[in-house]
């Protein structure tokens, strides 16, 4: 029979695996509901946007200033330091 938590939360696991619904020993009576969603993904991964802003990042070493502007949280097309850029 169950002499610890161990055995409990063995007994548990069983039961789910096996789809049990309702357990009675005694006079206690467990009922299992519904098992919980599947787990979400983590809020870092929620807030990263479906498009790269960086996909375009310069290949290649950074100017200091480059540096400075992208630990800032610059964007590429913003960088008014990139030799392509019109600005």
């Amino acid at each position: 029979m169950i002499q610890n938590l161990k055995d409990l939360e063995r007994l548990l696991k069983l039961c789910r695996k096996q789809g049990v619904t309702e357990v009675k020993l005694g006079d206690v009576e467990l009922k299992f509901g519904d098992l919980p969603p599947e787990s979400r993904p983590s809020r870092d991964q929620d807030l990263i946007p479906t498009d790269n802003p960086y996909a375009d990042f310069p290949d290649g070493e950074l100017t200091p200033e480059q540096l400075m502007f992208y630990s800032a949280g610059g964007l590429p097309q913003d960088d008014p330091y990139r030799k392509d850029n019109p600005q």
